[in-house]
């Protein structure tokens, strides 16, 4: 392996791909008219409930503990969750510290439990629908996620000369076109080359980085979402890199000319910087210049008019 493949490959195990605290840009109605409605709900309570049918958690981390208290302290494991094993929780609350914990519903001796939010995923209702989410309208955060089986049918290849390094990369076949064509503009606007280093990813493969990184930053961790919380998992995602690998996953990537040109120029295509600054500032983040969701450029447009991000 040379330096810069071995550079990639290190960057796609570490980076922070698709942030744990963020929402997406859709609305529980499916209504076009708000589509930034999520954007900002998430990182600011304390204390976020749940009711019926949205309160259904399942372990994805085969050995995740369970507490008897919100706080992984000494003797405060209760038991041990395998995955695949389902929570009924009555809220996700955070401590002090920022770690956010399920609490689960109280068992047959009356405990309060607590399981921490890292090993859990969420599927959202909007999301349960078989086929294909419609483009702009699918729901991810951290507290709303995809089935770990979804995997839109359109997926289709990018040429390998948008490719970093030539690593194969697919889209959904609309998110492609216009990617294709806002890279297109960056190099015939201001002599650009700006490169695809990540795009869709499954979601035993964000299980896996993410494991990866909680095994070495713990559950803390904010820089790797779970698996079926990644927006990368829509085939409508992409991390882009100047052709010289310039700050590459770094938030000096901003200050490039690439990351410039597309911060201005990426609604004009339909695309979105999901992990923005501003964003980032309200829900206490962290910032990605780098990662882009298309979303279309009318929802694109609406949303510059109401987000007020730049």
């Amino acid at each position: 392996m040379d330096g810069k493949k071995g550079l990639v490959v290190l960057a796609l195990w570490l980076a922070p791909m698709g942030a744990l605290a963020h929402t997406a840009t859709m609305d529980t109605g499916r209504s076009l008219s708000s589509v930034t409605s999520a954007h900002a709900a998430c990182g600011n309570a304390s204390r976020h409930s749940f009711t019926g049918e949205n309160n259904l958690w399942t372990c994805w981390y085969d050995g995740a503990p369970v507490h008897n208290m919100p706080l992984p302290a000494p003797k405060a494991v209760a038991s041990i969750a395998r995955a695949g094993q389902v929570f009924a929780a009555d809220a996700v609350e955070a401590t002090p510290l920022g770690t956010e914990w399920i609490r689960v519903k109280s068992g047959s001796n009356g405990d309060r439990l607590w399981v921490p939010l890292a090993y859990c995923r969420r599927v959202a209702p909007e999301n349960a629908a078989t086929g294909d989410l419609p483009i702009g309208r699918e729901r991810v955060g951290p507290r709303d996620g995809l089935p770990l089986d979804y995997c839109p049918s359109d997926l289709v290849t990018v040429p390998g000369r948008y490719c970093f390094n030539d690593l194969p990369q697919q889209l959904r076949a609309e998110a492609r076109e216009a990617l294709l064509q806002m890279l297109d503009a960056a190099r015939r606007e201001a002599g650009l080359t700006i490169q695809v280093l990540s795009s869709y990813r499954s979601a035993q493969t964000q299980a896996s980085l993410c494991r990866r990184k909680i095994a070495s930053m713990g559950i803390e961790q904010r820089e790797v979402a779970r698996p079926g919380h990644s927006e990368h998992q829509l085939g409508t995602t992409a991390d882009l890199v100047s052709h010289a690998g310039l700050h590459l996953l770094h938030e000096r990537f901003d200050s490039t000319r690439e990351g410039r040109w597309l911060r201005l120029n990426c609604r004009r295509f339909g695309f979105v910087q999901s992990y923005s600054r501003g964003r980032a500032s309200r829900a206490g983040i962290a910032y990605e210049p780098w990662h882009f969701r298309y979303i279309g450029p009318a929802n694109a447009e609406r949303e510059k008019a109401t987000m007020n991000d730049e």
